[in-house]
């Protein structure tokens, strides 16, 4: 007899239904977990409003995962056991190319991921694939963890993995474009490494209130006229050492270039739209003054445990 959950199950654009499906069995080398939390991913919210080619209906998809190891298939030896929280890595290399063997794996250009080529965490049970566990990417995290925390860790790495390329040191000043969640975790961020200034820009007041809320930075309010200038103004005039864009359109991209000062870092964070991804480049802006633009996408497992570090310590303004 075949045992069911629950999932919810993407059948299409706008099209998701919660069903019984059958419950995954670990094959060898592959891991079942029972799912805790999964968070709701931008990614998500996109999936089923727009679709995604490698997402193929039906499909569960849901990738900021926290689950409790619930069954272990023959020849895992990653020191993995029953009963033990975890949260999972979301990209699966390849493992031969010659990203995969830098251990970028995210940058692998055959890469698969969970929740998208895999089934992913939106059911009351995950399998993990044999390549997944065989890349480490089931990392444990102690049971006392609260699962609600554990569950922003998969995207607090990607942040953590955008401001790896922007080395902040004590004293930077930063400005962080979108007051969505990934805007706050860099703010978080930034603030821990000792930038000394940190602006949050949005045109939502209601977002910027989660910025006075968490005491991260200082809010911005870019809605009608010119945001860089609202920004350099709320700055005192004075341009910053880096620039952070987290939000899916391509003015803050083009701004970025306006507020950054001389050796200034640029993180193009979020994606823009793939069929209009094109923005005017002053590359003589870049040259003279030495500005450095960097992108981002997704991470790796050394950020997972970072991004666990910072949890563990309270890094992040919870409440």
């Amino acid at each position: 007899m075949i045992e069911l959950m629950k999932a919810a199950v993407f059948h299409g654009v706008g099209d998701v239904r919660i069903e019984d499906v059958p419950k995954p069995k670990a094959g060898p080398g592959e891991v079942v977990l029972r799912v805790q939390r999964c968070s709701v991913c931008g990614t998500d919210k996109r999936i089923f409003i727009h679709g995604q080619k490698n997402v193929v209906p039906p499909a569960i998809t849901g990738h900021e995962i926290v689950g409790t190891v619930y069954e272990i298939g023959s020849g895992v030896n990653s020191g993995l056991r029953t009963g033990q929280n975890a949260v999972v890595g979301t990209v699966v290399g390849c493992g031969k190319c010659i990203y995969c063997k830098r251990k970028q794996y995210n940058l692998c250009d055959s890469f698969t991921a969970i929740g998208y080529d895999y089934a992913g965490g939106f059911a009351n049970y995950l399998k993990v694939p044999a390549a997944a566990v065989a890349q480490g990417n089931i990392i444990p995290i102690p049971n006392s963890m609260s699962v609600e925390r554990a569950a922003l860790i998969e995207p607090l790495s990607c942040c953590l993995n955008g401001v790896e390329y922007l080395n902040p040191q004590p004293g930077d000043r930063a400005v962080i474009i979108g007051a969505g969640p990934v805007g706050l975790m860099h703010a978080a961020i930034l603030k821990a490494r000792g930038c000394s200034e940190i602006f949050v820009a949005n045109r939502s007041q209601a977002r910027l209130e989660y910025v006075k809320e968490f005491g991260v930075g200082t809010p911005v309010n870019t809605s009608g006229g010119d945001a860089a200038k609202k920004i350099l103004e709320a700055g005192g005039g004075e341009k910053f050492d880096i620039v952070v864009t987290c939000c899916s359109v391509k003015s803050p991209q083009e701004d970025a270039l306006k507020l950054v000062r001389k050796k200034g870092r640029i993180s193009f964070f979020a994606g823009v739209p793939k069929d209009d991804p094109i923005i005017p480049l002053d590359t003589n802006l870049i040259h003279y003054s030495e500005i450095s633009v960097f992108g981002c996408f997704a991470s790796n497992l050394q950020h997972y445990h970072q991004a666990q570090a910072m949890v563990s310590r309270d890094d992040l303004p919870w409440e």
